[in-house]
C-alpha cells in the first residue's frame, strides 16, 4: 500500500515523500517536489511489486557495471583462464568508460555511443580501431551483461541484446 506524506524541508518549502509498502517485499520510499509526481511514482512501484518486476529493477539499482566486470572477471579466471588473458583488457577499457554507471541506468544509446567512440579512437600503432576489434569489445561486455541476466539476475534484460554488430570485411 503506498502512502504520501507532506513534508517541510529546511528552506522551507514542502516536499512529498512517496512510500510504498507490500507484504513480503521490502519497502520504498522517495522524495518529490510535487504531489503528482510522488502519486505516479507510488502507484507504477506498487504495480511493479505486484507484478514481480520489482526486485530486478532494485538489484540492478544496487550494482554498477564495474562490479559486473570485476565479478564476471574472477568468474571467469576461475572457469576459463585462457578466455580470462583474451578479454581482461577488454573489459578494463569498458569499466574505465562506464564502469560508474548503475545496471539500471545503463541504455542501448550508452552502449552505441560508447562504442562508436572506441572506433573512432586510436589503438595499438593504427590510428582506427577496425570494426572486427570493435565487435571483440562489444561481445566481451555482452557475455558479461548475459552473466549478469541469466545467472545472477542483476537485471531483467540484456542491454546489448538487441545492438548489431558492426559489419566485416
Amino acid at each position: 500500500m503506498a502512502t504520501i506524506e507532506t513534508r517541510c524541508n529546511a528552506d522551507g518549502s514542502i516536499g512529498y515523500r512517496a512510500k510504498v509498502r507490500l507484504k513480503g517485499f521490502p519497502s520504498e520510499s522517495a522524495t518529490f517536489d510535487r504531489k503528482t509526481d510522488a502519486k505516479e511514482w507510488a502507484k507504477q512501484t506498487e504495480a511493479s511489486m505486484r507484478q514481480g518486476r520489482h526486485f530486478k529493477t532494485a538489484e540492478a539499482k544496487k550494482h554498477t557495471v564495474g562490479e559486473l566486470i570485476d565479478r564476471y572477471l574472477r568468474e571467469i579466471e576461475k572457469k576459463n583462464p585462457k578466455r580470462f588473458v583474451d578479454v581482461k583488457s577488454l573489459l578494463e577499457w569498458w569499466k574505465g568508460e562506464i564502469g560508474v554507471y548503475l545496471l539500471s541506468d545503463v541504455s542501448r544509446a550508452l552502449i552505441i555511443e560508447q562504442r562508436d567512440k572506441l572506433l573512432n579512437t586510436k589503438g595499438r600503432n593504427v590510428e582506427r580501431r577496425s570494426n572486427s576489434t570493435v565487435n571483440r569489445y562489444m561481445t566481451a561486455l555482452g557475455n558479461a551483461f548475459t552473466v549478469a541476466t541469466n545467472e545472477w539476475e542483476w537485471i531483467e534484460e540484456n542491454p546489448m541484446r538487441k545492438i548489431s554488430k558492426l559489419s566485416e570485411p
